[in-house]
């Protein structure tokens, strides 16, 4: 059975949502990142991570670690219909994978942190908004591209879309970032993360919703 490591509240949500989406039996190990002592970093985790991080999967003893190499090797082992069966169709969604975790998360991370996350001792408004400028510009980026076609994958929703969806998921539920000058991510985005396979991975991390 695979199993996945990694609380809710980090980017283990994004591999519990995928499993949800596979319809496939897993067990979930809620290892905390947090703390004076964190799980992540004892020595019985780091044997299946060596960077201390979550999230972890260790499926039927194959064992692997960072999120968006996870989903895409759970979307192709287990055959999942969001997975594009042409090489255009996998060469989109690598090239949206990528441009989310190389260009967008990074904005994202850093202005959760300065405005949110840390102490306010901590934060430093500059980078804070320096963030939100880089973050915008690639809003617009993702704007312009469902101008043109109904997902990022396309014309159906697919690993693309799922890939973008579960970074920018954090940005209107968990900062309350409001996106009314993107109406068409808005829209988007609203719907993905409303898919049962990610309403039933929210519930792990959302009281409202439980």
């Amino acid at each position: 059975m695979l199993k996945i490591y990694g609380i809710a509240l980090s980017r283990a949500f994004r591999v519990l949502w995928m499993a949800n989406e596979l319809g496939i039996r897993y067990e979930h190990i809620p290892i905390a990142f947090e703390g004076e002592k964190p799980q992540c970093k004892e020595p019985s985790y780091l044997e299946l991570n060596p960077n201390g991080r979550v999230p972890s999967i260790d499926d039927d003893g194959f064992v692997m670690w960072e999120s968006a190499a996870i989903n895409l090797y759970l979307a192709e082992k287990y055959k999942s219909p969001l997975y594009p069966a042409t090489p255009q169709g996998r060469g989109t969604m690598l090239q949206w994978a990528f441009f989310v975790a190389n260009d967008v998360e990074p904005a994202v991370i850093s202005l959760f942190r300065h405005r949110f996350y840390y102490p306010p001792e901590k934060r430093d408004e500059g980078i804070a908004r320096q963030s939100e400028t880089t973050l915008k510009a690639k809003l617009d980026i993702l704007e312009g591209q469902l101008n043109r076609t109904s997902y990022f994958g396309g014309e159906t929703w697919n690993m693309a879309d799922f890939m973008v969806a579960s970074v920018l998921y954090t940005i209107p539920i968990r900062m309350k970032f409001d996106l009314t000058h993107w109406p068409k991510v808005r829209s988007w985005l609203m719907k993905s993360i409303d898919r049962p396979a990610a309403l039933a991975a929210r519930k792990l991390r959302e009281p409202a919703l439980q």
